[in-house]
């Protein structure tokens, strides 16, 4: 198997971390294991350091972090897990495909959440300009660095980063394997969660009528966000939340993870 260092960007995620990290150890053959933290106030950093990673600190939101740990991996594959994240034995064929270099447009390798509410995959999904979950993926070391423009993204970095390795037409490939989401979040309901990826839009590209009409007009005719296999309904969901934060980024750009959870 292909040497890869796996990064994990953190902040104050002690309840949901030692799922991320047992899970690595098991199924990821990890190299090194580097956990980028935000100054944590809890057990965070105790429990990395229990399991053998490297701690770096740092104040900045979450597209710098994952580029910070880029930085000091020193594999030209990298793999990120978020935090809350927990790896299943599937996990191996993202690993195999990325070692094999299966998909040889494919900047990206990566699984998909659990809990989601997309229909299980039969074959892998290849996007060019659309992304998956970039908190369970596999990528090069080389992409990060140059995508700049992530250091300013704590939301929609993922989408940042498709669209990146779009221009050098490199696809993010979506294979049918899955991993469990602990959802360090979840005192957030999920629907929050499709308007914090909405305000990341905004933040990305600015207000512009085009993208106004295009995320409600394909609710209404029901053309599926990225290709992805959704009903009627859950596409109309989707979307309606997505344009919601689009429309509000202010109070969805950022969802502080720091705070008490109820």
């Amino acid at each position: 198997m292909v040497s890869i260092d796996y990064i994990i960007p953190t902040w104050n995620s002690e309840s949901t971390l030692e799922f991320a990290l047992s899970s690595i150890r098991r199924y990821g053959s990890p190299n090194r294991i580097i956990v980028i933290d935000r100054h944590s106030t809890d057990r965070t950093a105790a429990i990395a350091g229990q399991y053998g990673c490297e701690v770096i600190p740092s104040d900045r939101g979450l597209g710098a972090a994952r580029r910070l740990g880029a930085r000091e991996a020193g594999t030209d594959l990298i793999a990120f897990v978020d935090s809350d994240v927990e790896l299943l034995p599937d996990w191996e064929e993202v690993l195999q495909a990325s070692a094999d270099r299966r998909y040889p447009d494919a900047g990206v390798i990566g699984a998909l959440y659990a809990d989601d509410y997309i229909r299980p995959l039969t074959g892998p999904v290849s996007l060019l300009g659309g992304n998956g979950a970039f908190g369970c993926c596999v990528t090069y070391r080389r992409c990060v660095l140059a995508c700049t423009a992530l250091d300013a993204f704590s939301s929609g970095e993922d989408a940042l980063y498709a669209e990146f390795l779009a221009e050098k037409n490199l696809r993010w490939c979506i294979l049918p394997v899955y991993v469990n989401h602990h959802h360090e979040m979840r005192d957030i309901p999920g629907s929050r969660r499709w308007r914090w990826l909405g305000a990341g839009l905004r933040r990305r590209k600015g207000f512009r009528p085009s993208i106004c009409k295009s995320v409600l007009g394909g609710a209404v005719v029901g053309l599926p966000m990225n290709g992805l296999d959704l009903s009627y309904r859950e596409n109309v969901t989707l979307r309606l939340n997505y344009f919601i934060g689009y429309m509000l980024p202010g109070r969805y750009f950022e969802i502080d993870r720091g705070k008490k959870r109820s």
